[in-house]
């Protein structure tokens, strides 16, 4: 039967209610054929996207971009070409095929559920297009793509399509903006629309001849026999592998993530005398190289779904509530979290720590603690000369705004060397080898990071990268000890192929970070037969978000000479206690931010006109973030599987609040009479005022704004998360003297010591860069007791 004969079979179409809608929706003499199955199979999946908001992945396709590929290009094409009309004011100034393309390459990094939700946004999209307009969306110019997708950035006609609210319909909305999204993350990383912004790069930086290359180290020998083997080459791993290979061990370091020199990700643009200039990583190649999932870890999703008819009927889709959704960034990088973050050092506070009671390391009073933090910072020449000195005009205008106000600004504590041309990292790659983090070039007199000490020690350690630890093989020996005798693992070799091996070790430390160590530990403990009911508990999280101050005049280049963009967070602004209605409330910390244009496309609410206005002002731009740490509770866990449930309680929300009414503050107080400022809000729609898009000018227009959002929830706020901490808890999962993993039964796993961020019991309030570390040098400690002979432990 041919498809369009299909397409009309109206018996079918009405055999149940979807069906019903469905055709109620479509106009079949006008909309270019679909295959029956493909509609309603898509459709009926419609209101579960577009970024992972079903919960269903066995319904998923093995290759759920396919459908874009071969039906839905066109519509992705014109999407985009919208997009770039508008920041280009009527011309593409980019190649919107190419970009398209260049979309699909970054979401084939993303997990399959939300590859599938965005082929199921476009097919949608196409499907709401006939509905109001009678074609589909690639049949429609740039201008009408834009009436038809409208948030409130198109003043509307009468014959115009509806807007599309996020109040009113926050599923449809969040179709338009994931594609919209994705499309703003690539067109800003490209080339073009970098060079039309203003994007600049301190002269220093853009010198070829201070680029570092690392090589990758040769892959290790798997059937090797090793003293300890560490899953994990973040914080922690690489902790514990310097600490163990000091003292003659011979360690292996497994990680999931590819070496990736310091160099590769730069861009380089030849010249016409046959040099080349440089410029910054493109933002989506950060993304989806050095970050798990593309940076695309979602916690949250939709609501208590009864049937897939809610999704289907407008009336009662849009019934649906919103969810909080949390994006978990965690590194996957050969490397870890200190490869891609800025350095940041700070120790967690006595007041945190002491909340850990009787889950703090055993016999380690605070005291002790911090002295062991000073010497880790020491080790690493932690400073702040760097971040007083090499300090963008971007950053100093928030500095001028806490110094008007009477607010401590001050400069935070970093492992970068004092040499450091101020380039910034991006939270991506240190390409000028001025970061003590993951990789970088060897200095034999200077500090250097622990992973690369760990490589160059007197038993330098063997390194496993693209290799994914997927069990511990855990027995009882001779004596009915439990004792890990092996993992099993898969490796990447150079040309593609996988292999399969069984690591064998005297000892094996996982510090492969939360989520992953909660994973492993608990299927490697389910395979034996054993559990520990609290793995996955005690999820805590430092959760942010960021706002955007505008100036009405450049901020960069002023002439002043300092580097462009500089240490790109360089100044905290401590929490504190104010008076409010008569209470004391606390007003969180806040730290200034910044990033490429990528990054801050990803970070804007808008999908045309109101953000193309953004970024043409990019040169205008401050920016400052907010970060909540939040509590204990049982609705915040980690599943057997590494996936994360984590949300905002109210008070949290609402600490929220105030810390986004501190940065208005701080900005408001750097503008001059001739120099305003208009600030954007982390929303995930515009906010609306009196039917146009509202314009944040002045603290009265800040305090409507704040309403509005407090009306809508945290559901409405955009969330991110780079500090997950806790899972595999010290005193519940993990011996407070040992280290080593428990199980209900209390017995502990000899050989199997746990050292990363999941051991924290509580959240530690701050950057938990400095508190993982000393943590895991305490485990180290207690492995060299167990891996050394008795008269060589310490």
């Amino acid at each position: 039967m041919p498809e369009e004969t299909a397409f009309r079979d109206s018996e079918t179409l009405h055999a149940n209610q979807l069906g019903l809608e469905l055709a109620r929706m479509l106009d079949l003499s006008s909309f270019e054929i679909f295959s029956r199955r493909d509609v309603l199979r898509s459709a009926a999946v419609a209101g579960l996207l577009p970024f992972g908001l079903g919960n269903n992945d066995r319904k998923i396709p093995d290759c759920p971009l396919e459908p874009v590929y071969n039906k839905r290009f066109k519509t992705l094409v014109a999407i985009i070409e919208a997009q770039i009309d508008t920041l280009w004011c009527g011309h593409q100034g980019d190649n919107a095929c190419e970009v398209a393309r260049e979309i699909l390459v970054y979401a084939s990094h993303l997990p399959k559920r939300l590859q599938h939700g965005i082929a199921v946004a476009l097919l949608w999209l196409d499907v709401y297009s006939v509905k109001h307009v009678g074609h589909r969306l690639h049949n429609l110019c740039s201008r009408d793509v834009r009436k038809l997708l409208n948030q409130g950035e198109h003043r509307r006609c009468k014959s115009d399509p509806p807007r599309m609210e996020w109040c009113e319909d926050h599923l449809l909305h969040t179709a338009v903006a994931g594609i919209a999204m994705l499309g703003r993350l690539v067109i800003h990383s490209r080339e073009p629309a970098r060079k039309l912004i203003g994007l600049g790069w301190s002269d220093e930086c853009g010198n070829p001849d201070n680029l570092v290359t690392v090589a990758a180290p040769p892959l290790a020998d798997l059937s090797t026999h090793y003293d300890v083997v560490i899953v994990g080459s973040g914080a922690g791993g690489a902790t514990v592998a310097n600490r163990l290979t000091a003292r003659g061990l011979q360690v292996l370091i497994l990680d999931v993530g590819d070496f990736v020199s310091p160099d590769a990700l730069i861009q380089r643009t030849p010249q016409a005398d046959g040099s080349f200039r440089l410029s910054p990583p493109r933002s989506d190649e950060v993304l989806y190289k050095l970050y798990k999932d593309a940076a695309g870890q979602i916690a949250g999703g939709l609501g208590n779904v009864k049937s897939k008819l809610e999704l289907i009927i407008p009336s009662k889709r849009k019934k649906i509530p919103p969810k909080q959704t949390v994006n978990v960034a965690q590194a996957e990088v050969f490397g870890g979290g200190p490869y891609v973050n800025n350095a940041i050092h700070l120790p967690i506070p006595e007041s945190a720590y002491q909340k850990w009671g009787e889950r703090q390391p055993a016999n380690t009073p605070y005291e002790q603690f911090s002295n062991l933090m000073g010497s880790i910072c020491n080790e690493l020449g932690v400073n702040t000369l760097v971040t007083e000195t090499q300090t963008s005009d971007r950053s100093q205008r928030f500095a001028e705004g806490c110094e008007a106000l009477g607010e401590e600004c001050q400069p935070l504590p970093v492992a970068i060397r004092k040499e450091c041309r101020g380039c910034g990292s991006d939270n991506s790659v240190d390409s000028f080898g001025d970061h003590i983090g993951g990789i970088h070039p060897y200095s034999p007199v200077g500090a250097n990071s622990f992973l690369t000490q760990a490589m160059h020690n007197p038993a330098p350690a063997n390194v496993s990268y693209r290799t994914r630890a997927h069990k511990l093989r855990i027995r009882r020996d001779e004596s009915g000890e439990l004792k890990v005798d092996g993992v099993d693992v898969t490796r990447v070799e150079e040309g593609g192929c996988r292999i399969n091996a069984t690591i064998t070790a005297n000892h094996y430390v996982v510090a492969a970070g939360v989520g992953a160590t909660t994973r492993l530990a608990s299927q490697s403990l389910a395979t034996a037969g054993l559990r520990n009911r609290e793995l996955g508990k005690r999820l805590t999280a430092n959760i942010g978000t960021a706002l955007y101050a505008m100036y009405d005049k450049p901020i960069w280049p002023s002439g002043s000479g300092r580097p462009e963009p500089g240490v790109t967070q360089c100044f905290l602004v401590d929490r504190r206690y104010i008076e409010e209605d008569g209470k004391m409330v606390e007003e969180p910390a806040l730290e200034n931010w910044f990033h490429f244009p990528g990054t801050v496309a990803l970070a804007l609410t808008g999908w045309f006109q109101e953000f193309a206005c953004v970024m043409r002002k990019f040169n205008h731009l401050s920016m400052s973030g907010i970060v909540i740490p939040t509590e204990v509770r049982c609705s915040n866990y980690v599943d057997s599987c590494g996936s994360f449930h984590l949300e905002f309680d109210q008070a949290e929300f609402e600490l929220l609040l105030r810390g986004m009414r501190r940065v208005a503050r701080i900005y408001f107080a750097a503008a001059k009479p001739d120099d305003g400022v208009s600030l954007y809000l982390p929303t995930k729609s515009l906010l609306m005022r009196n039917g146009n898009p509202a314009r944040i000018r002045n603290m009265d227009d800040f305090e409507w704004a704040l309403c509005e959002i407090r009306k809508r929830g945290p559901a409405f706020v955009n969330l991110l998360t780079t500090h997950p901490q806790g899972g595999a808890c010290l005193g519940d999962v993990v011996d407070t003297t040992t280290f080593r993993l428990k199980t209900d039964c209390g017995e502990s796993i000899q050989n199997m010591t746990i050292a990363d961020a999941s051991l924290f019991p509580q959240g530690c309030e701050i950057n938990p860069q400095l508190t993982v570390k000393a943590l895991c040098t305490l485990a180290s400690e207690q492995v060299l007791k167990s891996a050394l002979p008795e008269n060589k432990a310490a």
